[in-house]
């Protein structure tokens, strides 16, 4: 009986460090996962455009503002510039994980940017989140390819923390067949429990978790507990049967623990070489880019597409139903493209509601395809019994110049896909010789617009706006104009909108701010004066700071600046934006809805945004001969006086136009009737004319 108690013991010992094992096989293997995702997310030319910019951008909030775990972006020294939890509270990552783990973290942080693309795959240290164990990956965010030129004083770090809570510990216990495993808070397991201690990054015990103990020996002695009873004569048969049972109950678990050991480690080393999307099951953008390597060749010469394919009204879905819905939604989509393109394409997912093909197919081949998909797409979808309806916008690239290198045939795709987001949406644009001639003109006006020379080059007109009933001119509205010692005169929508793609649009408007103040010191004092703002500014803390500050800062009455912002800037993150215009109206300012009547052109805006004003789009004083534009601006007008909104119209050109705007009540106009944009210094004394005039004097429209 001693001989079969020791066997039983010892079966039972080994089997607790067999499930020890098979537990630290599972944090293994979790510990390779948010790896790889992590150095992903990090490892990414996107990720490295938007995130040394500001993180208010909201490319920023669709990529990482809801990752599997808990989110982060710190600067070098470890202060967090953005942060994203499920419960909504979002504390500093030191508070999070504590200072030492911060500091053991940027310790760990690889040199510069070349080491860590060699590395391949993001540090993890095993810490706590609050009071929860947790593994915590992070990478520098750095670029797939190109100059290396980052160091640890420059860089912006991608924190991802993955709880291994009771949750997760729950999924592993029906992996591995144990029963109830949980976390020992006490570090005490009760007298049928076994339990294993697991330590952070710096050997400190950070918690026990603890299982019902299989009891292989135990449960085979109760098995043939009769037997024994009734059989002790043959004592020897019996233990004979129980060595050979209790051995049989360990091989089984050895092989169960050694099989989840192995796949922990086959797992580890696929996911470092991991090419599928989890989600779709489509593969993902380092395969993209790895498969683009191999077929831009020669061979493939007129025979090949790259296509970038774009979501349209994907973030209001997953904004408004979640993002279970928003995954669903994702699923289907992948569906629904491998449906249609067949086998002639290859499917990819580079993140986010972003994918990818690479086509067997010329250029118009190519094209005819990518319609059918916004067509098919573009079809209300039945997800989670709520219907939901999309498009798609999609840009190709295809390889007619052997010349082309894979990274410039996937530029070209994207610059595609920026031309139909902008005009084209819910359409395929394929890149053309023009595509081309624009692309390399953006490039130069770009390049002009980084120069040391811009800002001196840059200046301000002044178009007056002036009042309705007495024709007198009661304030301008600034406009950007550029003359380049290179270029020449550059249109205003050209520049503009290049600037608005990169930091130079942050310039421009702190530059109107200031001259619009130095104005304002000089006009008249019932004067006042508009400053557009774009998407770019409202959603730019430093930005929107920084015009607060002038204003604080200057003699000027705030009363006497009105900022002039687009329904579809406001649209593309609608809290950051009115945030942003409430902050504005705080201290006096004016705020005017521009080109009212295009874009989203919704009037339940008119009630949700702090407005002032509102600019009806000149597009409607242009077609007043049209009976429904001056219906339209009727009604447009009379629901502004309704919410005490002054309304002003724009691009009135004609005396006819000005006299029906006038009758329909309309309180401000602005247009080529009243002057072309003026320079700064005409329009000042242009205004003091009108000031210093008496009531009689003035001009009034001719009815």
């Amino acid at each position: 009986m001693l001989i079969v108690n020791f066997l039983v013991w010892n079966a039972d010992e080994h089997a607790d460090r067999l499930a020890a094992v098979s537990i630290s096989g599972a944090i293994d293997r979790e510990r390779s996962r948010i790896s790889n995702e992590t150095y992903i997310n990090a490892h990414w030319n996107d990720a490295f455009a938007h995130a040394y910019g500001s993180l208010d951008d909201p490319w920023i909030v669709s990529q990482w503002g809801t990752p599997i775990g808990l989110g982060y972006v710190i600067d070098a020294n470890g202060r967090t510039l953005f942060a994203h939890l499920p419960s909504g509270r979002e504390p500093p990552l030191a508070d999070l994980i504590g200072p030492s783990t911060l500091k053991a973290l940027l310790a760990r942080v690889p040199a510069n940017e070349a080491a860590v693309r060699r590395r391949g795959d993001a540090m993890v240290l095993i810490g706590k989140a609050g009071t929860t164990p947790a593994l915590i990956a992070f990478s520098p965010i750095v670029r797939e390819n190109g100059p290396a030129t980052l160091d640890k004083s420059s860089y912006r770090i991608f924190v991802d923390i993955r709880l291994l809570d009771d949750k997760l510990l729950e999924e592993w216990g029906k992996g591995f067949g144990l029963r109830h495993l949980r976390w020992s808070r006490d570090g005490v397991s009760a007298g049928d429990e076994a339990s294993t201690k697991v330590r952070d990054w710096s050997g400190a015990l950070i918690g026990t978790i603890a299982w019902q103990r299989l009891a292989p020996g135990s449960l085979a002695v109760r098995e043939l507990l009769p037997v024994i009873c009734l059989c002790v004569v043959l004592f020897l048969a019996v233990a004979a049967v129980i060595v050979r049972r209790v051995h049989s109950l360990n091989r089984e678990l050895a092989i169960q623990s050694n099989s989840a050991i192995e796949a922990g480690r086959l797992e580890r080393d696929a996911r470092l070489l991991a090419d599928s999307d989890e989600l779709t099951g489509l593969y993902n953008r380092r395969r993209f880019y790895a498969d683009l390597e191999n077929v831009a060749i020669p061979a493939n010469l007129n025979a090949l597409t790259v296509g970038l394919i774009d979501l349209d009204r994907f973030k209001p879905i997953n904004d408004t139903f979640g993002h279970l819905v928003g995954d669903r939604v994702l699923v289907e989509v992948a569906r629904l493209l491998r449906d249609t393109a067949g086998p002639i394409a290859t499917l990819y997912r580079l993140g986010g509601d972003e994918f990818a093909m690479i086509l067997s197919l010329d250029g118009k081949a190519a094209m005819r395809l990518a319609e059918r998909i916004c067509t098919v797409v573009a079809a209300p979808m039945r997800i989670s019994d709520r219907q939901v309806s999309l498009g798609v916008s999609i840009g190709l690239g295809a390889f007619v110049d052997a010349g082309l290198s894979p990274v410039e045939l996937a530029k070209r795709a994207d610059h595609a896909l920026y031309h139909a987001k902008r005009e084209k949406p819910g359409q395929a644009v394929l890149f053309n010789v023009e595509l081309e001639r624009r692309l390399l003109d953006d490039h130069v006006i770009e390049a002009e617009l980084h120069a040391s020379e811009f800002e001196n080059e840059l200046h301000f007109d002044v178009q007056p706006i002036v009042s309705m009933t007495s024709g007198a001119v009661v304030g301008g509205e600034l406009l950007a104009r550029w003359t380049s010692a290179r270029l020449g005169v550059v249109e205003p929508q050209r520049f503009i909108g290049i600037a608005e793609r990169s930091t130079v649009i942050h310039a421009i408007t702190r530059n109107a701010m200031h001259c619009a103040l130095e104005l304002l010191e000089v006009l008249p004092p019932d004067k006042t004066l508009s400053v557009n703002v774009s998407a770019c500014d409202l959603h730019c803390a430093d930005t929107v700071d920084a015009i607060l500050d002038m204003v604080r800062n200057s003699r000027a009455d705030p009363c006497r600046l009105c900022i002039e912002v687009t329904e579809t800037a406001v649209m593309r993150n609608l809290d950051v934006a009115v945030n942003a215009l409430h902050r504005f109206r705080a201290i006096g300012m004016q705020v005017a809805l521009d080109d009212f009547g295009t874009g989203y052109s919704s009037l339940s805006n008119l009630y949700r945004l702090p407005l002032d004003k509102v600019k009806i789009d000149r597009s409607f004083a242009l077609n007043f001969d049209n009976i429904y534009s001056v219906s339209i601006v009727d009604a447009i007008v009379n629901l502004c006086h309704s919410l005490g909104l002054v309304c002003i119209v724009e691009g009135v050109e004609t005396t006819s136009q000005a006299v029906k705007l006038q009758n329909i009540g309309c309180d401000l106009m602005q247009g080529y009737l009243f002057g072309y944009p003026l320079n700064a210094k005409v329009f000042a004394t242009l205004a003091s004319h009108w000031f210093a005039q008496k009531e009689d004097d003035r001009p009034r429209i001719a009815g």
